[in-house]
């Protein structure tokens, strides 16, 4: 179980909790700059767990509400207290085709969700969190791309 700054991480699948992989991810996700975070990792789902019309919710053990933020296709949960700023992300993936999403994500209280739509275009179920002490010039930004799992 990964233990953050503001709580544990738990999964659950309808529900009920889960077992994931955390892999750690470099701090500076874009190499050609100067954003970089404390801490960031890769939060991995087993596809073979799921089906469609599973809910999955990755859930920061706080009374911290989030906030939601992104852009495009990226959801981001984002947790601010008064030294520290963490954020979960994850895509919603599609096909090019908006009737064939994989899953799709919002943001909740505590966390974020992903419904299962469809198996057939889900290659790997993957969710970043990072999170940066706020005493770093740009720490929001930061936080921000690095909790984009596909950066």
């Amino acid at each position: 179980m990964l233990k953050t700054p503001l709580g544990s991480l738990y999964v659950y699948l309808n529900d009920k909790p889960i077992k994931y992989n955390i892999s750690p991810l470099p701090l500076r996700p874009i190499d050609i700059c100067s954003y970089e975070v404390d801490s960031r990792y890769m939060i991995e789902i087993d596809k073979s767990q799921i089906i469609p019309g599973d809910i999955i919710k990755f859930c920061i053990d706080t009374d911290i509400i989030a906030e939601e933020d992104g852009g495009d296709c990226l959801v981001e949960a984002m947790f601010e207290c008064d030294d520290l700023f963490l954020a979960l992300g994850g895509y919603d993936i599609n096909n090019k085709d908006k009737n064939n999403f994989a899953y799709y994500f919002s943001v909740i209280k505590n966390g974020i969700k992903a419904e299962i739509i469809n198996l057939e275009y889900i290659q790997d179920l993957n969710v970043a969190i990072a999170w940066s002490y706020t005493d770093k010039e740009d720490y929001y930004t930061s936080v921000w791309f690095a909790a984009d799992p596909y950066v």
